[in-house]
């Protein structure tokens, strides 16, 4: 109905509009490539400030729709700059938040069973929902890779041929939401195109209807290009102390005072009973699924039950993690994103031009995204966490995507890239010039790496394997010796 379309609509507008909003200061200790080496100092007082920035507090649960551009906004001389080929990395779409369903259900019952409505009315006739632990997609992820898809191909309609198997070289992960993607991107691309329909018969097909896309999928064992983060692929990646301490950070975070006083004292004034920090966490998760998905989450508005004091803290928190998961303090993790760019580079040399594309994770994309030099924060501290860079609702919302096109300069007869993230135009400081990368721009970057972008050197070299218990049985033995 109109009218439960429109409160639908006012609803998403009070879940992303821009307020004023607390901020902190976080500091932590030097990275020394001795392992983690975090230690929080201080995290002080909060300040409650005006923000021209419009922030997002779900990290990488943030949806696509909230920080995407329109590549059909791109421009470039097109009296000059043919474009020539066209190569997609993405992660995967909005998804179920799989293991961290189960707390958020526990939860969910828990303040059904207060007085809760009370204070929020919306309780009262809210039909809970089932949290899905399973972890695919959801109908908003397909939403996501459709609608992009459709807007790459009218703004680079040459760049899709018609479909054949051999003129697409389409890859996903071998876990599920991937492949889905990838299917919903496809048939965004290829929508009314297919023989397949009701109508259709062995000697009479449709022009018009459905087309089946295949799609590469290869067992995550052997996925060295998109799963290279997993221990099968990399154990020096995966048994490092850095990849494995990062999770704790969060944790680490959560006992520390300032999180009392900025997240559970407010939470407490707010909803009148204390929760824990895992309840505070699970509370942001319950807030971030009805931001993801609403009708999933059947209209819930757990979000105004977060101080904003709370939201800026428990998305800082996530993000840390993942920082050091992935990005500039784990040399190792970010490198290993080379072999996405060697991918790029054989798919721009082969004649005649395929479109390229890839569906994948967080843990592919925002190495990728590092290597490159974006949103590079100082290494070595993380104060004034309000004002960083990098910012992981920014950098790797649910349906992502770094696209690389590959212009022919008539010209010069040059050729150049033009790198567009989640279809805004970016300018990695590595590439030579501020508008375009060459060829010879990303080869350095691969260069740059361990080994020229060596797998084996990296991954398996008994010099840099070395295992969490390793770390500590080691750090132990220095201690007790000094």
């Amino acid at each position: 109905k109109s009218s439960e379309l429109q409160a639908g609509k006012q609803w998403y507008q009070r879940r992303v509009r821009g307020e004023k909003h607390f901020v902190g200061t976080f500091v932590d200790s030097p990275y020394n490539g001795k392992g983690m080496g975090v230690v929080l100092h201080c995290l002080s007082f909060l300040l409650l400030i005006s923000s021209s920035h419009q922030y997002f507090y779900y990290s990488t649960h943030t949806p696509y729709e909230l920080v995407r551009g329109d590549i059909r906004n791109a421009t470039w001389d097109e009296g000059e700059l043919l474009p020539q080929q066209i190569y997609v990395l993405a992660r995967h779409g909005s998804r179920h938040f799989g293991k961290r369903a189960p707390a958020m259900t526990q939860l969910v019952d828990f303040l059904l069973d207060t007085n809760l409505s009370s204070r929020y009315p919306w309780l009262t006739d809210w039909k809970r929902t089932d949290y899905s632990s399973d972890g695919h997609l959801l109908p908003e992820g397909m939403l996501e890779h459709y609608n992009t898809a459709r807007r790459y191909r009218s703004r680079f309609p040459t760049l899709f041929p018609d479909y054949y198997p051999g003129r697409y070289r389409v890859r996903a992960t071998e876990i599920l939401r991937t492949s889905q993607s990838a299917a919903s991107y496809m048939y965004g691309l290829f929508e009314g195109q297919g023989p397949v329909d009701a109508s259709s018969t062995r000697t009479r097909l449709s022009s018009t209807g459905f087309m089946p896309t295949a799609i590469e999928i290869q067992s995550i064992d052997r996925d060295i290009l998109l799963r290279f983060m997993d221990e099968a692929n990399c154990p020096a990646y995966a048994n490092s102390h850095i990849t494995k301490s990062a999770k704790g950070l969060k944790e680490l975070i959560k006992k520390s005072p300032i999180f009392e006083k900025a997240v559970l004292k407010p939470l407490a004034q707010n909803m009148g009973f204390a929760l824990t920090a895992d309840q505070a966490e699970s509370l942001h998760d319950l807030c971030s699924f009805e931001v993801v998905s609403p009708t999933e989450a059947h209209f819930s508005s757990f979000c105004d039950m977060i101080p904003h004091s709370a939201m800026e803290l428990l998305d800082f928190s996530r993000d840390l993690s993942r920082y050091y998961k992935s990005s500039y303090p784990n040399k190792l993790g970010y490198e290993l994103g080379c072999v996405v760019l060697q991918d790029l580079l054989e798919s721009f040399q082969m004649e005649p031009f395929n479109p390229t594309l890839r569906f994948a994770h967080s843990e592919t994309i925002v190495p990728v995204i590092t290597l490159l030099g974006l949103f590079k924060d100082d290494e070595t501290t993380y104060q004034g966490f309000e004002n960083r860079t990098f910012r992981m609702s920014e950098i790797d919302p649910f349906g992502g995507n770094l696209v690389f096109v590959l212009f022919k300069n008539t010209t010069s007869d040059e050729d150049i890239v033009k790198i567009y993230l989640h279809e805004k135009e970016v300018h990695p400081p590595a590439c030579s010039s501020p508008d375009f990368c060459t060829i010879n721009d990303i080869q350095k970057i691969i260069d740059s790496t361990q080994g020229s972008c060596n797998v084996r050197s990296m991954c398996y070299n008994r010099s840099i394997v070395l295992s969490h218990e390793e770390f500590l049985r080691r750090e132990n033995s220095r201690k007790s010796f000094t």
